[in-house]
């Protein structure tokens, strides 16, 4: 379940490696060169060739330079999917930041770890930056709340998720709290907390993609006289302002053996929006079919789409 505000990260464009400095092909190896600053890294090393870049400026920088070129190196990693590495890097980081920056790192070391399906260690770093009061504060809950959930323990990712709302937290976060709090509350057998999650959600935040997707899981049937048309159907498991997020539910998906799944960018600039897709099928029953095993898996909503 990726979150709704952290930095939307871009794969940087691939380019052929430059020539290595200071050495010709009849020259004698010239001694090691001096580490580049972490700003020439980023503006003068072509995509295919930043990885070792970044690891060279954190091994050979000192102070501030190193962890920030950890932190890009783990920004690097996680917008490529590389999620493990992405994980060392950013707790690499969150070792050498000064106390100020350090959250940034540890909330994205939480990410990673979530995606890796490492329950245990996001919910370390995730809940240090839920409890320090950080700017991602509760991004970082919702996130806590997800690893109870990867931990078969769906009680107290719902006390996570109600602690969060109630104490007045939530912000941005707010719409897929609720949405998550409904989810769990159903399974949970407490329908009473469901419906009242669902009608804030409706009453709060009416336009948010969260209020359409808690709407009635089974659409009134068309008349007999507008049968409805044929063609296959793509499932939708959910649509994300947020890549991180939409990354988030793949990889659980996949996890929990939907191997099809995709991740669709859809719009430009700000409305942008990125479509978990759990794939296409022939006709609207075998959607239906496929959307409600991934809902029944996954504890989520599903929504068909007519495919072209």
């Amino acid at each position: 379940m990726p979150l709704p505000v952290p930095i939307l990260l871009a794969l940087l464009a691939a380019a052929p490696a430059p020539a290595p400095p200071g050495r010709s092909p009849a020259a004698q190896p010239a001694p090691p060169a001096a580490p580049p600053t972490l700003r020439a890294a980023l503006v003068g090393t072509p995509a295919d060739s930043l990885a070792p870049v970044l690891r060279r400026v954190e091994m050979q920088a000192r102070g501030g330079e190193a962890a920030e070129a950890a932190l890009e190196l783990g920004r690097f990693h996680f917008a490529r999917g590389e999620y493990r590495q992405a994980a060392g890097a950013f707790a690499r980081a969150a070792a050498r930041l000064d106390p100020a920056r350090k959250p940034e790192a540890r909330y994205w070391q939480g990410l990673s770890a979530l995606a890796v399906g490492d329950a245990a260690a996001a919910r370390a770093a995730l809940d240090e930056v839920a409890r320090g009061g950080a700017t991602r504060a509760d991004d970082a809950a919702l996130g806590v709340a997800l690893a109870w959930e990867m931990s078969g323990r769906p009680d107290r990712a719902l006390d996570a998720l109600q602690g969060l709302i109630a104490r007045g937290g939530g912000g941005e976060a707010t719409p897929a709290a609720l949405e998550r709090i409904a989810s769990l509350a159903e399974r949970l057998g407490r329908g009473d907390d469901a419906r009242r999650a669902r009608e804030r959600l409706r009453r709060e935040w009416p336009a948010s993609i969260e209020a359409a997707r808690v709407g009635p899981v089974a659409p009134a049937a068309a008349p007999a006289s507008a049968p409805r048309p044929s063609g296959p159907v793509a499932v939708h498991l959910g649509v994300f302002a947020d890549d991180a997020r939409a990354r988030l539910l793949a990889e659980r998906a996949r996890r929990a053996g939907f191997g099809g799944v995709t991740v669709l960018a859809r719009g430009e600039g700000g409305a942008r929006l990125h479509v978990v897709r759990l794939g296409v099928f022939p006709s609207e029953a075998e959607a239906r079919a496929a959307g409600q095993r991934a809902a029944d898996s996954l504890g989520i909503h599903y929504r068909l789409e007519r495919s072209p």
